[in-house]
């Protein structure tokens, strides 16, 4: 193996993509953060890992709706180098960089089919959400999980109701 993590395969068993009739865009929408949770599993043969990222689109409040609510799950079989001495860094930081870019991609294409822009999944880092996690005292075993953020950007397209 040249590389200490492969990517075997990968897939989205849920997927749940809602377009809301009722969202008005504006030249200044917000673009909204995902909610992203992660979970590692060894599998039955050695130095091979199940990843899950739960990905989760929804509006803050309901005065303020977004085009798309999503909830997405999505599994890549990862490969670890025998001799790596920090799989589980690895794998989260690595491997949850990979399935969410691979993510990214599938809702770029399914939202693009909708009545609104296309929703691209902002840029994410995993490095933080495992300092975070590490940090998180070892008698709690709930994961820690980064609040999502909004940030003002311009639309650069619009899509009417109609057509």
């Amino acid at each position: 193996m040249n590389t200490p993590l492969r990517l075997d395969h990968y897939f989205f068993p849920h997927v749940s993509v809602t377009a809301d009739p009722e969202y008005v865009g504006s030249e200044t929408d917000e673009v909204t953060f995902p909610l992203v949770q992660s979970e590692l599993q060894e599998t039955d043969k050695p130095n091979n890992f199940q990843l899950a990222i739960n990905i989760f689109v929804e509006p803050k409040n309901e005065e303020k709706p977004i085009p798309y609510i999503i909830h997405l799950v999505a599994i890549g079989m990862f490969s670890v180098a025998d001799d790596w001495p920090d799989k589980e860094k690895l794998l989260k930081i690595n491997g949850a960089s990979i399935i969410y870019a691979a993510a990214r991609e599938f809702l770029i294409t399914i939202t693009s089919r909708g009545p609104w822009p296309c929703y691209t999944l902002p840029t994410y880092s995993f490095l933080l959400d495992y300092a975070d996690r590490k940090a998180v005292t070892n008698d709690s075993k709930k994961e820690s999980i980064r609040k999502p953020k909004k940030v003002r950007v311009k639309k650069t397209s619009s899509v009417s109701k109609d057509s």
